[in-house]
């Protein structure tokens, strides 16, 4: 039971570690005011967004890395890896930049 549980908290902490957007709130439902503050609230989450970037970027280089030096079926693999991770690495970059634009909601 223990260790069932413990690789639930593990696999809990590795999601928390990689997955920045659980803490946001959606900017889409609500009134006028709450869309807005909605908007405000996620601007200020957004400051930890760059740790999350560096961390998709690193994994993406790891991935690359490992495709290259990869022979077979792994190739494959990690080459698809790499290509999620890159493209998750992306969406990070782009939600930051929307939202540390300096225009208003």
């Amino acid at each position: 039971m223990m260790r069932a549980r413990s690789r639930a908290v593990g696999r809990h902490v590795l999601i928390d570690y990689f997955w920045p957007f659980a803490g946001y709130r959606n900017a889409d439902v609500g009134t006028k005011l709450e869309r807005a503050a909605a908007y405000r609230y996620n601007r200020e989450r957004a400051r930890g967004l760059p740790a999350y970037l560096n961390r998709w970027l690193a994994l993406s280089c790891l991935l690359l890395t490992a495709s290259s030096v990869s022979s077979g079926w792994l190739v494959a693999v990690t080459g698809t890896a790499f290509t999620l991770a890159f493209c998750m690495t992306l969406h990070i970059g782009q939600v930051w930049l929307m939202l540390n634009r300096h225009g208003s909601y």
